[in-house]
This record gives structure tokens, sequence and C-alpha cells, in this order.
């Protein structure tokens, strides 16, 4: 039989996607960088970028994967296409389109958005941090309040909620810097609110210093999935 430009490589497996709402599309993959070869990239109609010629397979297979599942996710958008690597490695969008790409332990996670309804989006998924890594990275990675927070809780208690907050500003960086250009830090937001991430410096006119960005996340059994998606203002 012959092969399409599109045949889906035998690395990637358990193709899922959802809608999260109109416009807005999650889709994931499993994938095996231990049975990864450069066929799989002409097998699924996707270049392998000149810059990772010479990558290890972990990275040319969530490579792969990322962009598969963003075609898939831009396809049931009614855009083709998928996102180009650019220089700085971040990913280049369809016109009309946008979204946010994360890998985590061998699964691919693509959030993708009809730029017309939505403004940015971020995506992270993290590994449920160890209660002695925990520890290590409180002060690096949380502010004072945050850290305030955290007493009275068990050492597990306290790894999952620097996992979740960890994951929370991730999607939040991954949302804003494409919208502002400005690089922003660990320190320079706070979860000062469950569902929210307040800024705590000035990254553009748009979004001064105590904006606050809504944030949501699922608990999974071995790690955590968070994300942004801000919406446009609609004219009136």
């Amino acid at each position: 039989m012959p092969v399409t430009p599109e045949t889906r490589p035998p690395s990637l497996t358990r193709l899922h996607r959802e809608d999260l709402s109109p416009g807005l599309i999650r889709v994931s993959c499993q994938y095996q960088h231990e049975s990864l070869s450069d066929e799989h990239f002409q097998l699924a109609g996707i270049p392998l970028p000149a810059s990772l010629q010479t990558a290890i397979s972990k990275r040319k297979a969530e490579y792969l994967a990322g962009r598969w599942c963003a075609r898939e996710g831009l396809r049931h958008l009614g855009k083709e296409g998928f996102p180009k690597l650019t220089p700085d490695r971040s990913p280049a969008w369809p016109a009309g389109s946008l979204g946010s790409i994360t890998h985590s332990h061998g699964v691919a996670e693509v959030m993708v958005a009809d730029a017309r309804h939505w403004l940015t989006v971020g995506l992270d998924t993290e590994q449920w941090v160890s209660t002695e890594r925990a520890s290590r990275l409180e002060r690096e990675l949380l502010t004072e309040n945050e850290l305030a927070t955290l007493s009275g809780m068990s050492p597990l208690q306290r790894a999952n909620r620097l996992t979740l907050i960890f994951s929370a500003k991730e999607s939040l960086f991954k949302a804003l810097f494409p919208i502002t250009g400005k690089r922003f830090y660990f320190h320079d937001a706070e979860r000062r609110h469950p569902n929210h991430l307040t800024l705590l410096r000035t990254l553009s006119p748009e979004w001064p210093k105590g904006s606050q960005i809504p944030f949501r996340w699922r608990e999974r059994q071995h790690n955590v999935l968070s994300w942004i998606a801000l919406p446009r203002q609609q004219d009136s």
C-alpha cells in the first residue's frame, strides 16, 4: 500500500483530542523515542529541521510528537499546517492560530487556539516533584508569601503544592512572553488566589504589575497539567 504524506509513524501512539472551549483544543499522544527513526518524519509529512539533525532521539521524538498533535488540533479548527521551529527554538504557528506545546516522560500535549477568539495560551505539565527535591527548590520557585502558605503542610503536601505553582508559572511564561516580548522569572508572579497568578512586575502597558491571570489545572497520578487561555476582548 502506498504511504500517504501523513501516515502516523509507529513511534507515536494513543492520540487523544479534547475540545476545551469553542476554538480551543487540547491534543496529546504518547511517543517512544527508542523506536524512532528519521524515516518517521517522512511518514508523518513533518520534516526534521536542520537544527535537530544531530539531536538525540528523545529531542527528535518530542519535536515529532508535538508537531503531529499540533497539526491534528489545527485541522479541527479548520486550519492546515503545523508550527515551524524558529531560530530561538520557539514554535511559529500558522497564520490565524496560536498554541503551546509541552512534553514529559513520553507524552506530548498541545493546546491550539483560533486567534480570532483567543489572545494567547500557555500549557505545561510537570512530574510531581519529590519531597527531597522540593525542599531544595522552594526558595528558587516560590515567593515569600507563597512559602508562608506551606506552613503546617506535610512534606508531601508541600511538594505537591510547589509542583502545581511551578507548572502554573511555566504556563504563565508560555502565555505572556509571546505577546509581551519580556522574559520574566519565578519570583515575578505569585499565586495569591487559588485560580489566579498575580504579576509582581510590569511586563508591558497592557500587562502591568498587579495584573491577575486565571489558570486551570488537572492533578493526575504522575503529573500535573496546567494551562492558561486568555480570550480576546470582543468589540461591543
